[in-house]
């Protein structure tokens, strides 16, 4: 029973003061990192956005999952020398609440429309979506047609692509969303989650944090250590599969609007990615640029999947045409 007993004290011992650890460094991120944008009340929940710029189209721009306002600081800062552009923290991540809500693309797209109401800005939009948000964006275009003028797609996931691609990296990644929902949010609130970000080996992300500028570096990780995030990264990993669904669904029964359309894809595997899964997801963005009849596809030769912190230049870009032909299709 001693053989039990001592590792198990030990155990213990160890979780309770990673809780303890989680408490203070948590509480103490909040005090030396301050919101850059503005918070705004919803619903009693606070949300963190930030705009840039000004003149028309707004530019409206969602993360990937575990995403921050922050992953878009080397674009958001030379497309506000264009246009507005709004940046925000889903809920859950960053500076915003989390929520009781399920994270599917029917709610977050409610609540987004909910945050442009509260915070004034009027369509109309181009949305940019990124990796898990180009299912909102796209739900967004074909819910509300008459407020989205043109979009970005950046490296997106696609409803399909568990169908079309390889049966082995699928089965693998349903596995690893499996555990990441219930692993990742006890790993948060023990602080090992903590110490995975410090040293850059998040099993799901290794290596981001060299993508963003030293000084940027900090604050990032901070982001990515906060207990809620493991939960929401919990949360909307659950609520994949519900959300490729919903999204197929609005695509069987409403057409595209016919808006100017850009479609990134990552030119270089990373994360768990192979080359033959790299090319079927290639194939599968080049079908939604089709969509649109102005739609363009584009493959980032530079870039992994976060085109937008491996290659801002090219998304800048993808928005400034975008933007453009908005308005010249609007001039009188």
């Amino acid at each position: 029973m001693l053989w039990l007993v001592v590792p198990l004290g030990v155990l213990i011992g160890v979780v309770g003061f990673g809780a303890i650890y989680q408490a203070l460094a948590t509480s103490r991120d909040h005090r030396r990192f301050l919101p850059p944008g503005k918070l705004i009340e919803i619903n009693g929940n606070n949300w963190h956005y930030q705009v840039m710029g000004r003149g028309q189209p707004t530019v409206i721009v969602d993360s990937g999952t575990g995403g921050t306002h922050l992953d878009w600081q080397l674009v958001q800062p030379e497309v506000a020398k264009f246009t507005k552009i709004l940046t925000y923290d889903r809920p859950g991540y960053g500076w915003s609440d989390l929520s009781s809500e399920p994270r599917t693309a029917e709610q977050v797209v409610s609540e987004l429309r909910q945050l442009l109401r509260e915070a004034e800005i009027e369509p109309p939009y181009v949305l940019v979506g990124m990796s898990l948000s180009g299912l909102f964006s796209r739900l967004f275009a074909y819910h509300y047609p008459e407020e989205v003028a043109g979009m970005v797609l950046v490296d997106v996931a696609h409803e399909r692509m568990y169908e079309e691609t390889p049966v082995e990296w699928v089965e693998l990644n349903k596995r690893l969303e499996g555990l990441l929902v219930h692993v990742v949010p006890i790993m948060g609130r023990i602080g090992l989650l903590r110490l995975l970000v410090t040293f850059d080996s998040l099993p799901f992300a290794a290596g981001l944090f060299q993508k963003f500028p030293p000084s940027m570096r900090p604050l990032a990780k901070a982001l990515y250590s906060q207990t809620q995030f493991g939960k929401t990264f919990a949360q909307e990993s659950a609520a994949v599969s519900v959300s490729m669904n919903q999204v197929e669904q609005a695509r069987k029964i409403k057409p595209f609007p016919d808006i100017p359309l850009i479609v990134l894809s990552s030119g270089k595997p990373d994360f768990d990615i192979t080359q033959e899964v790299l090319q079927k997801l290639q194939e599968l963005h080049a079908e939604l640029a089709n969509e649109s009849p102005q739609g363009v596809h584009i493959v980032a030769h530079k870039s992994g999947h976060a085109i937008q912190l491996d290659d801002p230049e090219l998304v800048i870009d993808a928005i400034r045409q975008v933007v453009e032909k908005v308005r010249c299709s609007s001039a009188p």
